[in-house]
């Protein structure tokens, strides 16, 4: 389950996070914030609870990293000077 805390376009997207079994609820933030001549892109999974949340933040992390360091790169590079996804190459 999830519900949208708050949103600043085009710099925030924050909303609290529920798994479907009923367990705690943890907030999920996207921010974008200018960085040179580029972007900075953070993302942020709070609000994990005693030994289950440690462990279970360890998990995340490990699936966070990946997403950010591979995942999340191929997107962008498949994006044009607009923000747009290019066509598939033939």
């Amino acid at each position: 389950m999830c519900e949208v805390l708050e949103v600043r376009e085009p710099s925030l997207l924050r909303y609290s996070w529920q798994d479907e079994d009923g367990g705690e609820v943890t907030e999920v933030a996207y921010r974008l914030e200018p960085h040179g001549s580029g972007t900075r892109f953070t993302y942020d999974h709070t609000g994990f609870t005693g030994a289950g949340g440690f462990f279970m933040a360890k998990i995340l992390g490990s699936v966070r990293t990946k997403m950010l360091t591979t995942g999340l790169p191929a997107v962008l590079n498949d994006l044009d000077g607009q923000g747009t996804l290019r066509p598939e190459n033939p």
